[in-house]
C-alpha cells in the first residue's frame, strides 16, 4: 500500500491555493479510500460543519503530479449539460459558444479515460473539434472550419438559472423508476400521491399538476378527463432522457404556468448507440415484489445515415393489487400497462436538427369509477373495466447555423387522452393541437451581453364526453401568444425581463370566456462573491381553461348556474441565494449550496360544484389560494461519488387564510419534506446508492385528522460484469422497513385514507447489444 499526496494547480482565476490529500492503494482499492473519506467530507459539509484550511507544511508536502488517467460518470443527454459536467470530472477550461453546442446530444461517457480521450469521445459524433489555445483554455468548434476563441464559460456562475433543476436520468435509471412519482423520487418539491397508478397526481410546491405546464418533447398535456384520471400517470420513465423542474417564472414557459413548469424530452437513437456502432438494441425485463408486476421489453436503434437515426421502443407491464406496510393489500391497484414509441432524429445537418415522434400508450384495468374508491378512500361499489390511452404525435425542427443572431427552434404537436368506462358505456376524451416558434439572439450592446428569446406559441384542446355514442358534451379552449424574454450580464449582475400576451377562450356549456391579457417577469442576479449569488424574481401567469373535468362537463345543463367573468391568474415571487465551488476538499470535488423563499399566489380558479342528479350546480371564479414556504439544498461529490440533501417546507392556504388540506386539482398541504440521496460509483462496473426520505407530521389541517409523517429507506444497485459487455443487472429495495404509511396528499375519506406500497424488492435485467 502507498500513500500519495497530491497538490491541486493553483488557477488564475482564484486567489488562494488549496490543497487536497487522496488516498491511492496499490491493488485496486482507490475508488474505496476516496469515498471513505468523503462520506466523512460529505458528512461534515451537510452538517454544516467547518471548512479546514490547510497548513503551509501540508500544502509544501502535497507536490504529486496530476493524474492523466481519471474516472468519469456523464450520462447520455445534450451536450450542453454534458459539457459542465466534463469539465468539473476532468479539470479542463472549455470554451465554446452556446449556438454551436445548442441541440447537440452526446452518448455519454463512463469509466476511466485521459482528459483528451474523454473529450474526444464526448463530441463523437456531433461535429464538433477542439484545440488547446496558448493560455491552457480548451476551445470547441465545428469540426471543418476554424475555430476563433472565445470567452470561457463559467459553468457555476450566473449562467445557471437557479429556477430551473434538473431530474438526473442516472436517478431514473438506478431506481428503477415505474412511475411518475418515482422519477421525481429525489426531489423535495415535487410530490406525487393517490396510492395507486390509476389515481395519482402531481403537485409542485404544494400547487397540483393541472395548474402546470406540464410537456413532453414540446408537447403540452392534455387537461383532466375524468375525477381521478390525467394523462401524467401513464407516462413511461424509460423513455426520458431529460426532465426539468422550473419553479419561476418566465415569458418563455408557455401557456398556463400558473405554479410553473415541467418540460421532459425523450431519447433519440444517437443517445444509445455506443462509438462506432450503426445499430443497436436493447432487452430488458423486472419483477417488482410489492404488486408481483412483472415488465419487459425490447427497443432496437440504429442510423439511416451519418446524421439521421431511427428509434422503436416497445414495453408493457402485468401488476397485481399491491401490499402495503401493514400487510393489507390496497384493492383495485392492479392493471396493465403497454407502450409503443417510434422516434426520427435528423441531427446537425448544416445546422439543422429534426426529430418527429409517435407514442400510443395504455392502461387497463378494474378499477373503482365513482369518487370514493377511486382517488380517495375505499368503497363497496364493485369495480369497471377502464381503458385509458394517450397518443401523441411531435415534430421538433431546430436551426442554429453558427450565427449568434439565430437559434431557432419550432413545435407542434397532436395528443389524443382517452379513458373509457367499458362495462358502463361512458368515454371521455381530449384531443389537442398546438405547437411554439421561438428564436433566442446573442449580442452585446457596450458592456452588456443579451439572450433574447421572441416567440409565439398556440394552443387547442377539444374535450368531449360520449354515452351510448352519442356526443353528450362538447367544450373547448384555445390560447395564441406573443412573448419576449431577456437575460441581460453585466459583470457579476444578471437581469432578466420579459413578458408575455396570451389571447385566450374557452367554452363552459353556453358559456364562453374569451379576452386578451398581458403579464410580465423580472429577476435579478447578483455574484456577491466568487461563486456566491443572490437571486430575486418575480412572474404572473394567466389562462382561461380551467380545472373542471371533461366527465363533469357532460353535466353541465340550462340549469347550472354560470359565473365565469375573469381568467385564471397567478403570481409567483422567489428568493435566495446559492453559493457554488469546486476543489474545496479534494482536487476534484464541487459544492453546492442553495436556500430559497417563495410565495405563490392564484385567484379566479375556474372550477365548478355539484348539484342533484349529478347536473353541475355551478361554474365559477374560486379563490384566491397561496403557496408560500422555504427550500434548502446542498450537493457534494467528485466523479465517484454523489451526495445531495434537500429540505422543502410548504403551506397552501385558501382564500379565508385557512390551511389547505387537499383540494382536487388545485393544492394540498404535506409536512415538511427532506431529502437525503447518496451514489457511489464503488467499482467502473458497480454502483451503488442510498435514499433516505423523511415526511414530519401534518398538524396544521382545516376540519381534518392530522397526518402522520414518517420515514423511507430505499438501496439501490446496479452492476455491469466485465465478463459480459452490455449486461447490467439492478438490484432496488424501496421502504426498506416495511413502513406502512400514507401520502399526505393522498385524499382523506371518512371510508380511510389508501396507503403507499409496503417493502418493493426489484430485480432488473438489461442487455445491450
Amino acid at each position: 500500500m502507498k500513500l500519495l499526496l497530491r497538490k491541486r494547480k493553483a488557477s488564475r482565476n482564484r486567489t488562494h491555493k488549496r490543497a487536497s490529500a487522496v488516498l491511492t492503494f496499490s491493488g485496486g482499492g482507490r475508488a474505496l479510500a476516496r469515498v471513505g473519506g468523503a462520506l466523512f467530507v460529505a458528512f461534515v459539509v451537510l452538517a454544516g460543519g467547518g471548512v479546514a484550511v490547510p497548513s503551509p507544511a501540508f500544502a509544501q508536502a502535497v507536490q504529486a503530479a496530476k493524474a492523466s488517467v481519471r474516472t468519469y460518470a456523464i450520462p447520455a443527454g445534450p451536450l450542453d449539460t454534458a459539457l459542465p459536467l466534463l469539465g468539473k470530472q476532468s479539470g479542463l477550461r472549455l470554451s465554446f459558444d452556446k449556438s454551436v453546442t445548442a441541440g447537440k446530444t452526446t452518448r455519454g461517457l463512463s469509466g476511466s479515460h485521459t482528459p483528451h480521450d474523454a473529450l474526444t469521445t464526448l463530441l463523437s459524433g456531433t461535429g464538433l473539434s477542439f484545440h488547446v489555445a496558448e493560455n491552457g483554455v480548451v476551445v470547441l468548434g465545428p469540426a471543418a472550419a476554424s475555430v476563433e476563441t472565445l470567452p470561457t464559460l463559467n459553468v457555476d456562475a450566473t449562467n445557471t438559472r437557479p429556477d430551473v433543476r434538473e431530474v438526473s436520468t442516472e436517478v431514473i435509471q438506478r431506481t428503477q423508476a415505474k412511475t411518475l412519482a418515482e422519477v421525481f423520487v429525489n426531489e423535495p418539491s415535487v410530490v406525487v400521491s393517490g396510492g395507486g397508478r390509476n389515481a395519482q397526481r402531481l403537485y409542485l410546491r404544494g400547487i397540483e399538476s393541472s395548474n402546470l405546464n406540464i410537456t413532453i418533447d414540446g408537447a403540452r398535456q392534455g387537461g383532466n378527463l375524468h375525477q381521478h384520471k390525467s394523462g401524467l400517470s401513464t407516462l413511461d420513465p424509460e423513455l426520458l432522457k431529460r426532465v426539468e423542474v422550473q419553479t419561476g417564472p418566465g415569458a418563455d414557459r408557455g401557456p398556463g404556468a400558473l405554479g410553473g413548469a415541467i418540460s421532459m424530452e425523450t431519447v433519440d437513437a444517437q443517445d444509445l448507440l455506443a462509438p462506432g456502432k450503426e445499430v443497436g438494441a436493447t432487452v430488458r425485463t423486472g419483477y417488482a415484489s410489492s404488486d408481483q408486476s412483472w415488465s419487459g421489453g425490447s427497443t432496437v436503434y440504429g442510423m439511416l445515415s451519418e446524421n439521421s437515426g431511427l428509434y422503436a421502443h416497445f414495453s408493457a407491464t402485468d401488476k397485481r393489487d399491491y401490499k402495503t406496510g401493514s400487510g393489507a393489500t390496497a384493492p383495485n391497484t392492479a392493471g396493465e400497462d403497454l407502450d409503443y414509441f417510434a422516434k426520427y432524429s435528423l441531427l446537425d445537418l448544416d445546422g439543422h436538427s429534426l426529430r418527429v415522434s409517435a407514442e400510443r400508450k395504455s392502461d387497463s384495468g378494474l378499477y373503482v369509477w365513482g369518487s370514493n374508491g377511486s382517488d380517495m378512500g375505499f368503497s363497496n361499489t364493485p369495480p369497471v373495466y377502464v381503458f385509458t390511452t394517450r397518443e401523441s404525435y411531435t415534430l421538433d425542427h431546430r436551426y442554429a447555423p453558427g450565427n449568434p443572431w439565430i437559434d431557432m427552434k419550432m413545435n407542434v404537436y397532436y395528443n389524443a387522452d382517452t379513458v373509457e368506462n367499458r362495462d358502463g358505456g361512458s368515454r371521455y376524451s381530449s384531443d389537442g393541437v398546438g405547437g411554439a416558434l421561438r428564436n433566442v439572439m446573442a449580442f452585446n450592446i457596450g458592456p452588456t451581453s443579451h439572450r433574447l428569446t421572441v416567440g409565439t406559441d398556440v394552443t387547442s384542446e377539444d374535450l368531449r364526453s360520449v354515452a351510448s355514442g352519442v356526443i353528450h358534451a362538447h367544450n373547448g379552449s384555445k390560447n395564441l401568444a406573443l412573448f419576449a424574454q431577456n437575460k441581460m450580464n453585466i459583470g457579476p449582475l444578471g437581469v432578466s425581463f420579459g413578458g408575455r400576451i396570451d389571447d385566450y377562450d374557452a367554452t363552459y356549456g353556453a358559456n364562453e370566456l374569451s379576452g386578451s391579457r398581458g403579464s410580465t417577469n423580472f429577476g435579478l442576479e447578483y455574484e456577491l462573491v466568487k461563486g456566491l449569488t443572490a437571486f430575486s424574481n418575480y412572474g404572473e401567469a394567466v389562462r382561461a381553461s380551467g380545472i373542471i373535468p371533461a366527465g363533469w362537463m357532460s353535466n353541465i345543463t340550462s340549469a347550472t348556474k354560470l359565473n365565469i367573468t375573469k381568467p385564471e391568474l397567478s403570481k409567483q415571487i422567489d428568493g435566495g441565494l446559492r453559493y457554488r465551488t469546486e476543489g474545496l476538499f479534494l482536487e476534484d470535488d464541487h459544492l453546492r449550496l442553495e436556500g430559497s423563499v417563495f410565495d405563490t399566489r392564484m385567484k379566479n380558479s375556474i372550477t365548478a360544484t355539484g348539484g342533484p342528479g349529478g347536473v353541475i350546480g355551478s361554474v365559477y371564479n374560486a379563490g384566491p389560494y397561496s403557496s408560500k414556504g422555504w427550500e434548502a439544498k446542498a450537493g457534494w461529490g467528485m466523479p465517484e461519488f454523489e451526495t445531495t440533501l434537500g429540505y422543502t417546507h410548504v403551506s397552501t392556504k385558501d382564500e379565508f387564510g385557512n390551511p389547505v388540506s387537499v383540494i382536487r386539482r388545485l393544492a394540498a398541504s404535506t409536512g415538511d419534506r427532506l431529502v437525503w440521496d447518496n451514489r457511489w460509483q464503488a467499482l467502473d462496473t458497480l454502483s451503488l446508492g442510498y435514499t433516505f426520505t423523511y415526511v414530519a407530521r401534518l398538524t396544521d389541517v382545516s376540519g381534518q385528522p392530522e397526518r402522520p409523517g414518517y420515514s423511507l429507506h430505499a438501496i439501490q444497485s446496479e452492476w455491469r460484469p466485465s465478463w459480459t459487455p452490455g449486461l447490467t443487472l439492478n438490484l432496488v429495495v424501496n421502504n426498506l422497513l416495511d413502513t406502512s404509511y400514507c401520502d399526505q396528499t393522498t385524499i382523506y375519506s371518512s371510508t380511510g385514507v389508501v396507503e403507499e406500497p409496503g417493502r418493493d424488492i426489484r430485480l432488473g435485467v438489461s442487455y445491450k447489444f
